[in-house]
């Protein structure tokens, strides 16, 4: 049964020779002499199969079929295809290209603390906020916020989501509300998101003003957050109003930390801010040594993974273009005819952008790099393996690029094969030594010199007339 259903593998042309290598009278001696139980013959039958099945995947996967040009962008399109798909659409670069949906975002910024060792970034205190809330000139308002998971129980069963704590002036510093119902009013209300509403509610308007159990506790919908409205990059289902602070002791001080939203006044920078925000914790008695206090603009968070891997993935694009540019000049200085550099040099660029494309599309929509803390902090999702699984695979990319694009047919762009080898390097001085190799439709050659005469003529394309 293998070697038939490895028969099938074999394209048309190669089958009569394949068969009667192995499908002939050995094969079927090899089969009377297993069913007749003599000594190792099954053995014989096994290995008889696996190098059939070797030879069958030889002939269908061979470096002609994976050679041509319709195979390589094919794989590349069929990449950005399937992305497409199993995102969604591309939910994540969508929710990116739209505006941040606050008033004047500009002037609103995220507040933390910390030593400046690694990024660190930590939140504040309640009354490290009351101090910022009093006393600062530089901020028009500031506010707590916190999400943690926590559990919803409906008709359906329960589900586990992100559920915020908002302080009372969080969404005036933000400058945004509710595009349905009434804003945050006690401890027992919630606003929904427009994603939380629509996909586990029904998008029922009637289902504001219901009570539902969040977390165990029975809590009433009184509003639904706009379809544009989000903060930093959480997924919140849900938004409640803060808690009071919880009791920690003072050697477990981190445990109670919040992070902190702001508003800049008018005219006032964000360095001028951060050193007065410092001083007012120092007067205050409060301020932890060697804290530093840094007010970040929100909309650097939200777009900083775009920006970084975007300034990545536009890099690798320069190298290509730069490499291309290149060897379009060299092509010209050699009388090569414009239209084939032109047809070939593209399709490198092509070949080599649609997997650079796919990659850096992978890592937005999958690899979780938008996904901030609750203050924000360095580069998000990237651990030390992450980065290296992603600048190996720009690198095996562009490497890969690189050494394909010199073994293809300038005229059909066929991967070339049936190497010729051509003297032997070192044996004789002065002997000329390298491998041609050919293309599979005739259009031409090129020889690659392995010794110092001949140099002048390695790596050049040598067509057939």
């Amino acid at each position: 049964m293998a070697v038939i259903l490895a028969e099938k593998l074999v394209p048309a042309r190669l089958r009569d020779e394949w068969r009667e290598e192995y499908t002939g009278t050995f094969f079927e001696w090899t089969l009377d002499a297993a069913a007749s139980g003599t000594p190792d013959s099954r053995f014989a039958l096994l290995g008889h199969t696996r190098r059939a099945l070797r030879s069958a995947l030889r002939a269908r996967f061979s470096a002609e079929q994976f050679g041509t040009p319709a195979f390589c962008l094919g794989f590349g399109a069929a990449l950005l295809v399937f992305l497409a798909i199993a995102s969604g659409g591309f939910q994540v670069l969508r929710h990116y290209a739209r505006p941040l949906k606050y008033r004047e975002p500009d002037r609103v910024v995220v507040l933390a603390q910390g030593p400046p060792f690694f990024g660190i970034r930590l939140g504040f205190r309640d009354r490290e906020l009351y101090e910022f809330r009093e006393h600062s000139h530089s901020l028009e308002g500031v506010a707590t916020y916190s999400w943690s998971s926590t559990v919803f129980h409906s008709a359906r069963g329960q589900r586990e989501i992100t559920a915020a704590e908002a302080g009372p002036e969080f969404f005036n510093v933000l400058g945004a509300g509710p595009s349905m119902g009434q804003p945050l009013s006690g401890l027992d209300s919630f606003l929904a998101s427009y994603d939380f509403w629509k996909n586990d509610l029904g998008a029922d308007p009637a289902a504001i003003g219901r009570s539902y159990d969040i977390g165990g506790h029975p809590m009433r919908l009184v509003g639904v957050m706009p379809h544009s409205f989000s903060f930093l990059s959480a997924p919140i289902s849900v938004w409640v109003t803060a808690a009071p602070e919880p009791s920690v002791t003072a050697r477990r001080w981190w445990l109670a930390l919040r992070g902190g939203v702001a508003r800049l006044r008018p005219g006032v920078n964000r360095d001028g801010a951060e050193e007065e925000l410092r001083q007012l914790l120092v007067r205050a008695g409060i301020a932890r040594r060697n804290f530093s206090v840094r007010a970040t603009p929100i909309a650097d968070l939200v777009y900083r993974p775009a920006w970084s891997y975007g300034f990545d993935f536009v890099a690798a694009i320069t190298v290509i273009l730069g490499w291309t540019a290149f060897n379009l000049y060299r092509d010209r200085r050699r009388s090569i005819p414009w239209p084939m550099a032109r047809h070939f040099w593209g399709f490198f660029v092509l070949k080599s952008a649609l997997p650079l494309t796919a990659l850096s599309l992978f890592i937005f929509e999958f690899g979780r790099v938008t996904r901030l803390g609750v203050t924000g902090g360095i580069r998000p999702g990237t651990g030390a393996l992450n980065v290296w699984l992603y600048y190996s695979a720009i690198a095996m990319i562009l490497l890969w690029a690189f050494r394909d694009q010199p073994g293809r047919c300038r005229v059909c762009l066929h991967r070339m094969h049936q190497p010729i080898r051509i003297g032997t390097p070192g044996q004789v001085l002065l002997e000329n030594a390298g491998q041609e190799v050919m293309c599979p439709q005739g259009h031409g050659s090129i020889y690659t010199a392995d010794s110092v005469l001949g140099a002048d003529l390695s790596n050049r394309w040598m067509g057939f007339s």
